[in-house]
């Protein structure tokens, strides 16, 4: 989130701040981009102190001349007036430069990128955490999921590691005996549309060519008649019986109509394989020429009769309920689904078990209580620097090494060198000639199309496809044009084996803005 600080009088400067948290001047200039902050560890022993301040130069947007620094805000103010003060990016003697302090926490965990967690013991409960990302938490996250980690992640920002294991086997036993409240394990979907809308708009076919998928809470309001108006809200609980039965099935019936009776035979699996055969062993390898699944039977089988039905693994839960201010269960025979909950709680806590070590990380998730595991206080002691996945955590590297975007800019003024250089031991003038190189071999091979397919293929992933990858299984159409270097997250092109087509982030950052608008769109927490 990009914060506005209020610097006085302005009137000198236009700022315009997009939406992606980019802020442009008057002149179309990328002055700022939301970026990732850092977080330091705090010294147990101060260079300066009470006795021996810093007093500061002023030479910075954060410092002011001739006053006295202590702590770590004089490590701060002695940072700015070093390296924030390059005289030649400011006006009239104004520097607009400086590193600001957001603010100062007891304890954090850095869950991946983007995703974190800080801990305020000093403010009042519940404003003493924050939580950053949807990684763990969302504002459309079920209420059993939010009530957990509201009272629980206190545990671990505390250190308390051998408690926190204790009250999620509680958990899991409470989900396992239908003891959940069924206002708070209740999903919720907002209603955006009319019921009519809703039936036509499930007609639209999307980019990958295929229907839009269907919405379990609308498919209720439909099933049950209900009269629903824009804005409401309806809670519904999943009851199949195991954790890959979702709230709403799309089936599409291929049958005729044999014998005097008129029975349905339905004739899916032998069309389904006339087909593949039909479209060289189903590999669909010439796909603009192949046809569809349901243009070919339409073509070539015009008798079989199509037919789409929905199966709903969902119950609504009635408004009573959740206006109830008492917390009422399931009855019996109308039980919500254990093992589909359980999962879907596992997959919020998965993430915070990057505070235990390696060795029991794998060992503490259940999905029965039978199952339970037990640790000693020194097994359950909390670490860091041990991702979950290598992804999500930059390498030096990475964090280091100049985007072509940032050599872009720098290139286009001419008048302005990239400050700091010496000191990363960087040669501004070899980093040039070899973007130019680069630059100049790919046109000549037409890399710019290899890239251009490259960010079709991400921009097209689905959530489900975006997940597989980061447990590294990478869509077929990537493998045929990149490889992955594990040490630096690169893909390199297949063909020439020194080019980079693009990073492992671009598809991170697609997988957190396929969640943002999903969530947005459908008013519904997406699993991931």
């Amino acid at each position: 989130m990009l914060k506005i600080k209020n610097k006085g009088n302005t009137s000198k400067y236009v700022y315009d701040i997009s939406l992606d948290g980019t802020v442009v001047n008057a002149f179309g200039m990328n002055i700022l981009s939301n970026t990732d902050g850092f977080n330091f560890k705090l010294p147990q022993k101060y260079r300066y102190t009470k006795e021996n301040p810093y007093i500061s130069k002023g030479l910075s947007r954060e410092t002011k001349e001739n006053k006295e620094y202590v702590g770590f805000e004089a490590d701060l103010a002695e940072f700015n007036d070093l390296y924030m003060c390059d005289m030649n990016y400011s006006s009239n003697g104004v520097n607009k430069m400086g590193c600001g302090l957001d603010e100062k926490i007891a304890s954090s965990i850095n869950l991946s990128r983007k995703n974190y967690i800080d801990y305020f013991p000093e403010k009042p409960y519940p404003k003493d955490v924050k939580f950053v990302g949807n990684t763990v938490k969302s504002k459309k996250l079920n209420v059993y999921i939010s009530d957990f980690l509201d009272e629980t992640v206190r545990f671990l920002l505390r250190g308390q590691g051998q408690k926190f294991i204790e009250s999620y086997y509680d958990y899991i036993e409470k989900i396992y005996n239908y003891q959940i409240p069924l206002k708070k394990i209740a999903s919720k979907g907002k209603i955006k549309k009319s019921l009519e809308e809703y039936v036509e708009d499930c007609k639209t076919i999307t980019k990958a060519g295929r229907p839009k998928s269907r919405q379990a809470w609308m498919e209720l309001a439909l099933r049950e008649n209900l009269n629903v108006n824009m804005g409401e809200t309806i809670y519904y609980i999943n009851v199949g019986k195991t954790k890959s039965q979702t709230d709403a099935k799309k089936v599409t019936h291929y049958y005729k109509v044999d014998g005097l009776f008129g029975e349905k035979t339905d004739y899916r699996v032998a069309l389904e394989k006339e087909w593949k055969k039909d479209n060289i062993d189903g590999k669909l390898a010439l796909k603009e020429r192949a046809l569809s699944f349901n243009d070919y039977v339409k073509k070539h089988h015009p008798d079989v009769i199509i037919e789409d039905e929905v199966i709903l693994n969902c119950k609504l839960v009635p408004r009573e309920i959740v206006d109830s201010e008492e917390d009422i269960m399931c009855k019996e025979g109308e039980e919500y689904n254990v093992q589909k909950y359980i999962e879907q709680f596992n997959k919020r806590i998965k993430p915070l078990l990057v505070c235990f070590k390696p060795d029991i990380r794998n060992r503490i998730l259940i999905i029965n209580p039978d199952d339970r595991q037990y640790f000693t206080s020194e097994e359950c002691e909390l670490c860091s620097g041990f991702p979950n996945k290598p992804s999500d955590q930059d390498t030096y590297e990475q964090l280091m090494t100049m985007e072509d975007k940032e050599i872009r800019f720098w290139m286009s003024h001419p008048e302005w060198e990239p400050p700091y250089l010496e000191d990363c031991g960087m040669d501004w003038g070899e980093i040039q000639r070899d973007y130019l190189e680069r630059i100049e071999r790919e046109r000549q091979l037409g890399i710019d199309k290899v890239k251009a397919r490259f960010a079709e293929i991400v921009f097209n992933m689905t959530l489900e496809e975006l997940e597989d990858f980061e447990n590294g299984d990478m869509p077929k159409a990537m493998l045929e044009i990149v490889d992955v270097d594990p040490l630096t997250g690169k893909f390199m092109s297949k063909e020439y084996k020194d080019i980079v087509i693009g990073t492992i982030l671009d598809v991170l950052d697609a997988k957190e803005e396929k969640i943002n608008a999903l969530e947005f769109e459908n008013e519904v927490e997406v699993e991931a």
